[in-house]
């Protein structure tokens, strides 16, 4: 059972739009699509980059995940109901490994691919839900454009970071919930035992 082969699509699009930690007061932005448009825009720059070596694009790519991603609220999100089985110890150990996955995992399937170009097209406030942002994404080696709703959250730092994204009409980060929680169930909420298989997927 592949517990994060939905996360791990999920991310792999998200990198192509994040490269660096961004507010709106730094870039004097006018809107949340002109911060989607702007990142992605330095971001796909990154894989044309030949005067950079496989390891300092990992790197890079690592760093820009962890960064820019709402990893925390991802993660105990996906838990569901069984969050509050998950100790403060286990918490701790939980959150490395969705950070683990992003950044060992993920960032090496990023190199195989190959340049694409983002069109940001409008954008739906939801209050305090935060941002849906409505794109497409075009690969050199696909003609067809590839959907992506963006759902962008704000911290208390007013820092934008993405919560959640939809991908032909189904949210990848509500869908890995109910793989996690699918397996919990089975497993009798045991958080230990999910640790231990995602451990497992990333040897």
């Amino acid at each position: 059972m592949k517990i994060f082969k939905s996360l791990a699509f999920f991310l792999y699009i998200l990198a192509f739009v994040f490269f660096c930690d961004v507010t709106y007061a730094d870039q004097n932005l006018d809107s949340p699509e002109e911060y989607i448009q702007l990142i992605g825009n330095k971001t796909l720059g990154v894989l044309d980059r030949e005067d950079y070596t496989s390891i300092e694009k990992i790197d890079q790519i690592s760093k820009i995940l962890t960064a820019n991603l709402s990893v925390k609220r991802i993660a105990y999100f996906v838990l569901g109901p069984y969050r509050k089985n998950l100790s403060l110890v286990e918490s701790e150990r939980y959150i490395n490994l969705v950070k683990r996955f992003i950044s060992e995992v993920y960032a090496k399937r990023l190199l195989s691919y190959s340049h694409g170009i983002i069109n940001v097209k409008n954008s739906k406030d939801r209050g305090k839900l935060g941002i849906i942002i409505n794109s497409s994404i075009t690969f050199a080696d696909n003609p067809n454009p590839i959907r992506i709703d963006w759902w962008v959250i704000e911290n208390n730092l007013g820092q934008l970071k993405v919560f959640d994204i939809r991908v032909s009409g189904v949210w990848m980060a509500q869908e890995q919930r109910s793989t996690f929680t699918a397996f919990l169930s089975k497993n009798n909420g045991s958080i230990n035992k999910l640790m231990q298989r995602m451990e497992v997927q990333l040897e």
